[in-house]
């Protein structure tokens, strides 16, 4: 779109509405822009009221309130608001009936901030997924605030620091997501910016259908319904044909719109995968289909229930264990359902397990998955080294064996010594009659090997303990924090390895590692994990404070106190 054009494309429209969103930190003087989308309104819609009260909702840990007001505007006055925004002069919107206006809500001084327009205005975009499976309000939605259809949009990134506080109160997320129908903990891009929706002003529907052929020989035809909103003409409307088949894009023909609004595309072959652009003169791109194959077939098992059996277990082995129950109820038999009959070729059959398989390993790829056969230590302990030496910040060990040994044989893999260590740990590395020495159990757990040649008391593994911290700090590091899980099962079971902000799952602990088969894996949504491994440390003690207290308890005669 032309800045000649932007007249033009804002005359389709008569009101708006504006959703806001602001932000008033405790320790602030102003409210912060938080987010704010300008929606316009086709001709055919109802002209909404703006809302009468200003919602409010306090955040935890009195770290501020977020505030919500919905406001009509004409079209004119709200795209003005829209572009007028910005690092000299920001205030939230005065409706365009005075009536409703609230002097002391509405025209409202705001934080100034700066933005970032993307596209350039006076462009707009139509959102298009990551996949073919990408819908309105999926993970892979660009633009979830745009409600039905495919409208455009034009978005202004501002400044999204400093929100922290509204991210981690998920109630007030929830209080957002309903008025803003965006999810701003999932995207965080848009805290701090405004966006612009404008829907297609012509088209009401796009009816797109698949006529199969009447024997395998005949023609398939794709049915386009074009339904224009009342009092608006298909003049001049463009339709552009997508067609995907085995990867390729096999079809992309554009014909004129018809007044009756139909189009018929006939083809020998059976369509694969088939969209649709709709272009007009004046408003651009007004509607988008990317091409996603028609469901020809649908194959389903009902299965008829039979008797129930439930199960009674008890919790542990220990003779004075309570009991679980669970119920199973079983198929008496299943009956195979089958509606449609596919007309895939083998060609395109082959392609997309191909491809599957394909996207599957790269998958793996970008997760690290590695897998160590018994025997292979060495391998291991060098693919661990390597990913250790890519830190570049910080490195932290969550495993309740970690010891003095693996000190040097792992984290002294950094070239950087610039780095913060924290080492997770707990009393098993220490207390263990012989931790130098463990195997598995059928549990996962670590368990001392009896009858050792080599005892090492608990005194001397602290002590070596301690010895292998200082060679860190002589090194340079920039800090080394170590900390013990004690207790007396401690809450840690699997072994993670953080190197910066990505989580790599261990199957074993780094003093067994690779001598049974096991798994390494880069966990895909670290944050979560992240969050629990500090909760989990908050709770542990310092390796100095675990220290002192076990060199003052008396030894029991078992060696444990």
């Amino acid at each position: 779109m032309t800045a000649a054009q932007e007249g033009e494309f804002a005359s389709a429209f008569d009101w708006a509405v504006v959703r806001l969103a602001t932000f008033f930190p405790a320790s602030a003087s102003q409210a912060r822009l938080l987010f704010g989308s300008v929606s316009l309104l086709t001709r055919d819609r109802p002209l909404p009221p703006s809302a009468q009260k200003l919602d409010c909702h306090k955040l935890k840990g009195r770290n501020g309130k977020v505030f919500f007001k919905r406001t009509v505007l004409s079209a004119r006055d709200a795209i003005d608001w829209y572009r007028d925004a910005g690092a000299n002069d920001i205030t939230t919107p005065v409706p365009t009936d005075s009536t409703e206006d609230e002097r002391n809500r509405d025209g409202v001084p705001l934080s100034p901030t700066s933005f970032e327009d993307n596209p350039q205005w006076p462009s707009l975009g139509v959102p298009l997924g990551t996949d073919l499976f990408s819908n309105a309000g999926g993970p892979g939605d660009p633009a979830p605030f745009r409600g039905p259809g495919a409208p455009r949009i034009h978005r202004r990134f501002g400044d999204n620091t400093g929100f922290e506080a509204v991210i981690a109160d998920g109630s007030a997320i929830s209080f957002l997501k309903r008025r803003l129908h965006l999810d701003l903990s999932d995207y965080t891009e848009y805290l701090g910016g405004l966006v612009l929706v404008v829907p297609d002003p012509v088209l009401r529907r796009v009816q797109h259908s698949l006529v199969p052929a009447q024997d395998n020989d005949g023609d398939e035809r794709l049915v386009y319904r074009l339904v224009p909103r009342p009092g608006q003409s298909l003049d001049d409307l463009k339709l552009t044909v997508l067609e995907r088949r085995s990867n390729l894009l096999s079809r992309f023909e554009t014909v004129d719109v018809s007044a009756d609004g139909l189009v018929t595309i006939e083809s020998a072959l059976p369509f694969d995968q088939t969209g649709y652009v709709i272009s007009h003169p004046i408003q651009g791109v007004i509607a988008y289909q990317q091409p996603l194959p028609f469901i020809r077939a649908v194959k389903l098992s009902l299965g008829v229930t039979g008797r129930r059996v439930r199960v009674r277990v008890p919790r542990t082995e220990s003779p004075r264990s309570s009991t679980d129950s669970y119920e199973v109820t079983e198929y008496a038999h299943e009956i195979p359902i089958e509606v449609g009959e596919g007309r895939y070729d083998n060609a395109i059959a082959k392609v997309a397990e191909a491809e599957q398989r394909r996207i599957r390993r790269v998958a793996a790829k970008q997760y690290k998955q590695t897998w160590f056969d018994g025997g292979q230590r060495n391998e291991a302990s060098s693919f661990l080294r390597e990913q250790i030496g890519r830190a570049r910040s910080s490195v932290m060990v969550a495993d309740p064996y970690f010891g003095a040994l693996q000190i040097a044989q792992f984290l002294h893999a950094v070239p950087r010594t610039r780095i913060d260590f924290t080492i997770l740990t707990s009393r098993l590395a220490f207390e263990s009659t012989h931790p130098e020495d463990c195997r598995t159990r059928q549990d996962g757990d670590q368990e001392p090997v009896k009858n050792s040649t080599s005892i090492v008391t608990e005194d001397e593994r602290l002590t070596s303990f301690a010895s292998a911290l200082a060679t860190l700090s002589a090194r340079g590091m920039k800090s080394v924090t170590t900390l013990v899980l004690s207790g007396k099962s401690p809450p840690l079971h699997d072994r993670f390895l953080v190197i910066d902000d990505e989580v790599l799952f261990l199957g074993n602990s780094l003093n067994a590692l690779g001598e049974r088969a096991s798994l390494i894996l880069s966990v895909p949504d670290s944050e979560p994990i992240l969050a629990r491994l500090r909760a989990m440390a908050s709770l542990a003690l310092p390796f100095e404070t675990y220290a002192s207290q076990r060199r003052l308890a008396p030894a029991s005669p078992s060696g444990r106190t």
